[in-house]
C-alpha cells in the first residue's frame, strides 16, 4: 500500500506541477480536467477503504482525505479557478507522506496477523491449480475482488477437468437423463448437452454445469447450494456494483471452494 499511496502523491504533484504552469485564472484544459476526476475517483477505488479498513487509519483522517478528492472531482468540471486546484492539490500532498505513507512503512512486517491472514496462511497447497495459488496471493495483498474471481476459477477449472477425466459422454447422458425427469428435484431442468470437448464444456454456464454435477452425484443439493453462492459472489466481484467484499466473506468463500472441490475426492484428478 505505501508503493500505492508513494505512486499516487507523486501523480498529485505531477498535476499541479502543470496546473502552476498554466497562465490563466481558469482551468479549462481537457487533459488536466480528465487528470483530476481521475485522481480524485482513484482514491475511493480502493485506496480509502484500504486504509480505514486493513491499515485501521482512523475514519477522521480517511475522511479528510475523501473531501478533497471528492472536491477535486467537482472541480474537474470545466472552467474552475486555478488556485482552487492548488489549494485542492495542497490539501491532499502536504502530509500524505507523514500522515499515512510513513506509518503504514513503519508498521510493515511489526503488525500481527488478523484472523483473515492466519486463515489465508492455513489454506493447504493448492498442487496443480495456478488459479487458486494467484487467487491466494490476491488475497494476501488486500485485493478482495480479484481473489474471488480467481478463486472461482479454480473450481471451475477443476470441475471442468474431472468431467473430462470421466468422459463427456457421461456428462451428455446425464444431462438428457435429468432434462426427460417429469417429477422430483430436476423437473426442470431443461438444459442437454452435447460437448465434446474441454473447449465446448467451458462454453457451458457455470450454473448449468452445477447441476449436472449434481445429477452424476459427484455434489449434493447442500453442496449445489452452496457452489451456486460463491459463483454469484464471484459474479458480484467480477461485475460493477455497491455489494461489498469483506474478508469474511471470502474466507467462507475459500472454505466453500477448498472443501467442496479442491480437497473433495470425487474431483481428484
Amino acid at each position: 500500500m505505501d508503493s500505492v499511496l508513494q505512486q499516487y502523491l507523486d501523480d498529485l504533484k505531477s498535476l499541479r506541477r502543470a496546473v502552476n504552469t498554466e497562465t490563466t485564472k481558469l482551468i479549462g484544459k481537457k487533459q488536466l480536467r480528465e487528470s483530476a476526476e481521475e485522481l480524485g475517483t482513484r482514491w475511493f477505488k480502493g485506496i480509502a477503504s484500504d486504509l480505514t479498513g486493513r491499515y485501521k487509519f482512523s475514519a477522521e483522517l480517511v475522511e479528510r482525505y475523501s473531501t478533497h478528492c471528492k472536491r477535486l472531482i467537482k472541480l474537474s468540471g470545466p472552467n474552475n479557478l486555478k488556485t482552487s486546484y492548488l489549494g485542492c492539490i495542497d490539501g491532499l500532498t502536504k502530509s500524505m507522506r507523514d500522515e499515512l505513507i510513513l506509518p503504514i512503512k513503519a508498521s510493515a512486517g511489526t503488525t500481527s496477523p488478523t484472523v483473515f491472514d492466519s486463515f489465508v496462511a492455513s489454506l493447504k497447497d493448492p498442487g496443480e491449480s495456478a488459479y487458486f495459488q494467484e487467487a491466494l496471493d490476491c488475497a494476501k495483498q488486500g485485493y478482495l475482488r480479484g481473489a474471488t474471481v480467481l478463486g472461482w476459477c479454480a473450481a471451475i477449472d477443476r470441475i471442468h477437468r474431472t468431467i473430462e477425466l470421466k468422459g463427456f459422454v457421461v456428462f451428455n447422458v446425464c444431462s438428457a437423463q435429468m432434462a426427460s425427469q417429469q417429477k422430483g428435484r430436476f423437473k426442470r431442468f431443461n438444459q442437454t448437452q452435447n460437448v465434446t470437448s474441454l473447449s465446448e464444456l467451458r462454453e457451458v454456464f457455470d450454473t448449468i454445469v452445477l447441476w449436472i454435477i449434481e445429477g452424476m452425484n459427484l455434489i449434493d443439493s447442500n453442496q449445489h447450494t452452496r457452489l451456486r453462492s460463491c459463483f454469484e459472489m464471484r459474479c458480484h466481484c467480477a461485475h460493477p456494483g455497491e455489494a461489498p467484499i469483506t474478508e469474511y466473506n471470502l474466507m467462507s468463500f475459500f472454505s466453500d471452494i477448498q472443501q467442496i472441490i479442491l480437497e473433495n475426492k470425487q474431483f481428484e484428478i
